[in-house]
């Protein structure tokens, strides 16, 4: 199935529609979509590392030849230019969403509401209806395309080219992940009066560091050299330039260097939140309700009459007020940290309670203890009258999953920590876990498993092997910024971004993929180790290591396996099996190395025939298993 996209222009505008291409892929996953895009020039380098679309052309004079040789199934065309549309008429498609030409331009039905609020709907009717529309951009373009908007983002990662850029940049000015740094990009291009001006942004840069002592980043476009020369020069404060002739390669590596972006409705806008930058966008001319910040920032809206007026004229910048600004941005730094921990009648689980208010952190953190069973209600009774940081949920006790959905749904935090109560955590954890959270990019972080068990034992030894093995597997990929999946023993998340999860497949198999979905990376922190007590017994090794890979088999449901492919399979544990002839020290462990290869076949065949042959997939519940007990 081939499927055109094109969009070309403003940069920002581009960049907001790249969503698109990651919802047609879900969409028609069936038909397996080769998805093109055409573009500006200047907008290619938007598209460098984005997985989901399969050809990038630009604009040129031989575009229209090349692009006959292809049919198209579906072509989408957000240009209202009639040389696009004219060219998506030419093209003689299946399916026409956007604009098209029969002797004029023309909307598709789907893009009728867009067309009749633009500069080629009637006027003034157009303004009017662009002043009652309360839909976001997101919501429009998705509607044109016939697709469901909620779960995709702007799409924007970052090459390693682009990383070693920031890299150089923070060593450059001296500056440390664990500084918090603020970029300013309140200038905007000419088209409408959108910028904050010099004595505005001024006292901004000046009152932030008064209050924050922040690194403060300034950005600027090609024609803010002047402006931005001035602000320096009127500012009190220490204020590092981020430069003025960054092109669309260097802009988004310097963006990224910056903890939060406080920017106007401009190309910044979009590539920080993009990046997943906590961001606080201003607003003057423009439409405030088409902007969306997916959960990451504030839009400060002028108080003025003037709002969403599109006018050249238009002074409602000046009504944008510096400290709601410096409100928001209080706001915004102030971070909830809930460490959950989910249990169902263990033994040990004061062992696991302890462990987590033992912790020696800077971080202020709750803990939630989520509990089916009458013996562990009573346990927590008991903590949380002690201690007013600890509460209980009660569990209604139909599995794990069901209980994190009513969790994520009335749960109101910012990064949620998940590990259980039959496993305990090392006392620096969510502190190790919580530094890695201050790169905005990373959306999921996991610690490091580690095996209570001896290596002198066979199944110590499994453990021991398994555990170190995923420990370098995890380490490898987020070296490389590849994505990693988590151990359900120990990881965290940005909560705000997930409602729910589905109940048939392990919710640490699935929260990372969709994480890394919406350009997210996976952190692994490798010092926040949880000790885990592993099975004895081979009927209970067994009957833990299948259920455990048939939590992954339901994965293509949810995320694209073709794009980022599963990490749990038999291809990938077969592809790894040198191993086996590097951990062993002695011939015995050899011996139990060439067992364990043999006992990963069958439980690996046990898998294959319980969810190909006999449809019986992962399903949540709770199952014990004693000899970890």
């Amino acid at each position: 199935m081939n499927i055109l996209i094109i969009k070309t222009g403003a940069l920002g505008d581009v960049l907001r529609c790249t969503f698109l291409a990651q919802a047609l892929k879900d969409k028609y996953k069936a038909g397996k979509p080769k998805i093109y895009w055409i573009t500006s020039k200047e907008a290619k380098p938007l598209f460098i590392n984005n997985p989901y679309i399969d050809s990038v052309l630009t604009d040129n004079p031989t575009l229209p030849q090349y692009l006959s040789r292809i049919h198209f199934n579906l072509i989408i065309n957000l240009e209202e230019a009639e040389k696009f549309a004219k060219l998506v008429t030419s093209l003689k498609p299946d399916f026409i969403r956007g604009f098209y030409y029969e002797k004029e331009v023309i909307p598709s039905k789907s893009a009728k509401e867009w067309f009749d609020m633009s500069l080629l709907g009637k006027k003034p009717q157009n303004d009017v209806l662009k002043k009652k529309n309360r839909k976001t951009h997101r919501q429009l373009m998705a509607e044109i395309a016939g697709i469901d908007f909620r779960k995709y983002e702007p799409f924007l990662r970052l090459t390693k080219e682009q990383r070693k850029i920031s890299a150089d940049f923070l060593r450059r000015h001296n500056l440390s992940r664990t500084d918090l740094i603020i970029g300013i990009n309140t200038g905007a291009a000419d088209r409408w009066p959108k910028s904050l001006s010099i004595k505005q942004t001024t006292h901004l840069i000046d009152s932030i560091y008064k209050k924050y002592r922040a690194k403060i980043l300034l950005f600027g476009g090609p024609n803010e050299k002047e402006r931005n020369n001035e602000i320096l020069k009127l500012s009190k404060s220490p204020v590092i330039t981020a430069g003025c002739g960054n092109d669309l390669f260097e802009f988004p590596a310097l963006i990224s260097v910056c903890n939060l972006l406080i920017t106007t409705d401009s190309l910044g806008l979009h590539i920080s939140l993009a990046l997943k930058r906590k961001t606080i966008c201003l607003i003057g001319p423009t439409s405030p309700y088409e902007i969306e910040m997916y959960g990451l920032g504030e839009k400060i809206i002028a108080k003025s009459k003037c709002i969403c007026c599109y006018k050249k004229d238009c002074k409602s910048m000046e009504k944008i007020e510096i400290p709601e600004i410096i409100n928001a941005l209080s706001e915004m730094l102030k971070q909830k940290i809930t460490l959950l921990i989910t249990t169902f009648n263990e033994p040990n689980v004061e062992k696991a309670i302890q462990a987590a208010i033992n912790q020696k952190t800077k971080y202020d953190y709750e803990i939630i203890v989520s509990a089916p069973d009458e013996y562990t209600q009573e346990i927590i009774k008991k903590y949380s009258s002690e201690n007013k940081k600890i509460r209980l949920f009660k569990d209604p006790g139909r599995g794990k999953s069901h209980a994190l959905n009513i969790i994520f749904k009335n749960l109101d935090t910012d990064i949620l920590i998940l590990t259980d109560g039959d496993v305990f955590i090392t006392e620096n954890s969510v502190e190790d876990i919580m530094n890695l959270f201050l790169d905005p990019e990373i959306g999921c972080v996991t610690g490091k498993p580690i095996p209570l068990e001896s290596k002198k034992f066979l199944f110590g030894y499994w453990a021991n092997f398994l555990f170190h093995s995923a420990h370098k597997l995890r380490e490898n990929a987020f070296q490389k910024n590849e994505f990693l999946e988590c151990s359900g023993y120990l990881f965290a998340f940005r909560k705000k971004l997930i409602d729910s999860i589905p109940v048939d497949v392990a919710e640490d198999s699935v929260i990372p993929y969709f994480f890394w979905e919406k350009g997210y990376l996976i952190g692994y922190a490798s010092d926040a180790g949880v000790f885990v007590k592993n099975p004895r017994t081979w009927k209970d090794w067994l009957s833990q290591k299948i259920r455990t890979s048939k939590s992954h088999e339901t994965l293509g449901k949810y995320v694209n396996i073709k794009i980022t492919p599963r990490v749990k399979t038999f291809k990938t544990e077969a592809g790894g099996i040198s191993w086996l002839f590097y951990y062993p020290e002695n011939i015995q462990q050899f011996f139990w190395s060439i067992l364990l290869a043999f006992s990963r076949l069958y439980m690996w065949m046990n898998v294959f025939f319980d969810t190909k042959l006999m449809k019986k997939n992962y399903n949540d519940a709770w199952k014990k298993i004693e000899s970890t007990k």
